[in-house]
C-alpha cells in the first residue's frame, strides 16, 4: 500500500482503540481491491469527541467507525441517521458526504451475519437469554426478533438498566411485554429462569464465567452460546459452554459482518470477505 496525496483516509474513534482489529481488516481489504484508502485508529477521549467529529470534515476523512464509549454520545453531532441508527439511537459507522455526516449502525447486520454464517439462514430459537443490557444488547435483541425468537430473558447486574432495555423493546413492538423477562445476573436466577433458553448471548464487556455468574453444570436447554467479545478464539465463557456440550462462538464473525457493511458504505465496492476474515484471525494469533 502506497500512501500519497490522493489517499482517502477512514478510521476508528474510540477509547481505547489500540486493541482493535479493524485497521488490519480494512487495510487488507483495501489492498485486495486495489483501493487508495487507508484506515487509522484514533484514540478519542470523551471530552474531545466534539472536536474529533468536526475534524472528519476539516481533514477530509471519508468516514469513521465508532466504538465504545461514543456510539450514543456521537449521535447529536451528525446531520442524519440511517433507519437502524435512529431506531437504536446509536452509531458505529459515519460517512462524510460533501461535509454532511451520516450515521449508520451495522450491529444488527453484524449479528445476523454471525448467526447465518455459523448456524445457517434457517436458524431459529424460541427463547434466548441475553447477558447484558447495553447498546450492543439492544441491537442483538432486534436481530433476534428478525430470526424469529419469541421470548427473551435479559440478565444484568443492574436490573434498572435491564428494565430500561425491556421498555425499549416493548414500546417499539420488538417483543411483547409477556415475552420479556428481567432477572438479576447470578447463578441461581439463571438456573431458575433461563434453563429452557436455547440460545445464550454474552453482551457484557467482561467474562460471565470468570465473574462466577454461570452454573458449573450448565443450563439444561442451552444449545448455542455466543460471546460477542472477540479478543481470543476461545474465551472462558466459550470453554464453559463447550464443556457442557453447547456449541460456542465468539464475536469475530459479528465484527466481520460489521466490517463488511462499513467497507461497502465507505467505498461503494463489494467487500472481499475471505481476505477480511484472514486478517481478523491472524490478528488474534
Amino acid at each position: 500500500m502506497i500512501i500519497n496525496g490522493e489517499t482517502i483516509v477512514v478510521g476508528l474513534f474510540g477509547d481505547p482503540v489500540s486493541h482493535s482489529l479493524s485497521p488490519a481488516m480494512h487495510n487488507a481489504a483495501f489492498q485486495e481491491r486495489d483501493l487508495n484508502f487507508c484506515y487509522l485508529p484514533f484514540h478519542v477521549c470523551k471530552e474531545d469527541l466534539p472536536g474529533a467529529v468536526k475534524a472528519i470534515c476539516s481533514l477530509g476523512l471519508r468516514g469513521v467507525n465508532v466504538t465504545a464509549p461514543h456510539k450514543e454520545a456521537i449521535v447529536p453531532y451528525l446531520n442524519d441517521l440511517s433507519a437502524e441508527a435512529g431506531f437504536l439511537n446509536a452509531v458505529n459507522t459515519i460517512v462524510n458526504r460533501g461535509g454532511k455526516l451520516s450515521g449508520h449502525n451495522t450491529d444488527v447486520y453484524g449479528f445476523l451475519f454471525l448467526l447465518q454464517n455459523n448456524l445457517g439462514k434457517t436458524f431459529s430459537a424460541e427463547k434466548a437469554c441475553l447477558l447484558g443490557a447495553g447498546g450492543a444488547a439492544r441491537a442483538v435483541a432486534l436481530a433476534l426478533n428478525r430470526v424469529g425468537v419469541k421470548s427473551l430473558v435479559i440478565a444484568n447486574r443492574t436490573t434498572a438498566r435491564a428494565e430500561h432495555m425491556a421498555s425499549f423493546l416493548m414500546e417499539n413492538r420488538i417483543l411483547k411485554d409477556s415475552a420479556v423477562s428481567i432477572i438479576k445476573l447470578d447463578k441461581k436466577n439463571l438456573q431458575e429462569n433461563a434453563a429452557n433458553a436455547t440460545l445464550m448471548i454474552n453482551a457484557l464487556s467482561e467474562d460471565p464465567f470468570e465473574l462466577g455468574f454461570l452454573p458449573q453444570a450448565g443450563l439444561q436447554g442451552c444449545r448455542v452460546a455466543i460471546d460477542l467479545r472477540y479478543h481470543s478464539l476461545e474465551t472462558p465463557f466459550m470453554k464453559w459452554a463447550a464443556g457442557n456440550g453447547v456449541l460456542a462462538f465468539n464475536g469475530l464473525d459479528m465484527l466481520l459482518g460489521q466490517g463488511i457493511k462499513a467497507f461497502e458504505i465507505f467505498t461503494g465496492v463489494q467487500a472481499p470477505v475471505g481476505i477480511m476474515r484472514e486478517a481478523l484471525v491472524k490478528g488474534l494469533k
